[in-house]
């Protein structure tokens, strides 16, 4: 992965990002690998800051406030008829996604939880210059070969923060702080029975989750996402949301005595 490394360390790169767990992420990902990062929270930021700044590159979530990614790509190449690299970082893996951002002008579509092999080869890419074949990399995706006693694995956060505990610990603190705030969030829009926002956040949260590893509300989420949109009855959104929150409570016990 050195190999892309070395190119890498040129750029100037910008992540637009409102998820404070994922910018936390990706922010150590690329320290630990001596990289230079800057950071938008929004769309019209990351507009403002192309604008402006001289950036090389820049990584665009697709989902937030203000203005979303795709709105802001759409600024990026139409408006300021700048054809700087964007990668779009996604929590969607529905089928036709990939094809849409790249028809708004995208570069390139990588999923989250972010695998730091396939972001670093698509970011080394698109940055112009011809690859190698990097040596492979074992990395595990969240969730996979979970204890049955337990409900994190840390495969994933151990694998990218190459076992560093200082890392892990702040990463897990934004986690169980950031969420806390979203669990909130959720169960306000479930008593008002707001349906685009019970949808908005169980989407946004599932990313959040499976960083820890927590695949068993891997379900559980897809299917309140999918009850949302066809406005089915809320109890049945209840029961799930009652899950999420029993395993956050397992989760939160697990990781105080881990990290």
């Amino acid at each position: 992965m050195h190999t892309y490394i070395t190119k890498l360390k040129q750029l100037n790169i910008l992540l637009v990002d409102d998820d404070r767990l994922n910018a936390k992420l990706v922010s150590i990902l690329f320290a630990q690998n001596g990289l230079t990062l800057q950071l938008a929270e929004n769309g019209l930021q990351a507009v403002e800051m192309v604008r402006t700044g001289n950036f090389d590159m820049v990584l665009m979530d697709m989902e937030m406030p203000v203005m979303n990614g795709y709105e802001a790509t759409a600024m990026i190449r139409q408006e300021l008829h700048n054809n700087i690299p964007v990668i779009a970082l996604t929590a969607h893996a529905l089928p036709g996604e990939k094809e849409k951002c790249l028809l708004l002008g995208m570069n390139d579509y990588i999923t989250k939880p972010l695998n730091p092999l396939l972001l670093f080869r698509s970011m080394y890419l698109q940055s112009g210059k011809p690859t190698r074949t990097a040596a492979k990399i074992n990395m595990q995706q969240p969730g996979q070969n979970i204890a049955s006693d337990k409900v994190c694995n840390m495969d994933y956060l151990e694998t990218v923060t190459r076992g560093n505990k200082k890392n892990i610990h702040n990463i897990v603190s934004v986690f169980f702080k950031e969420t806390k705030k979203e669990l909130v969030y959720l169960d306000n829009a479930i008593k008002k029975i707001n349906y685009p926002v019970i949808g908005d956040i169980s989407h946004k949260i599932r990313s959040a989750f499976s960083i820890l590893g927590i695949s068993v509300l891997e379900p559980v989420f897809t299917e309140m996402e999918q009850l949302s949109s066809n406005t089915s009855p809320i109890n049945k959104i209840e029961l799930l949301n009652e899950k999420i929150h029993v395993v956050f409570k397992q989760a939160r016990a697990e990781m105080k005595t881990a990290y």
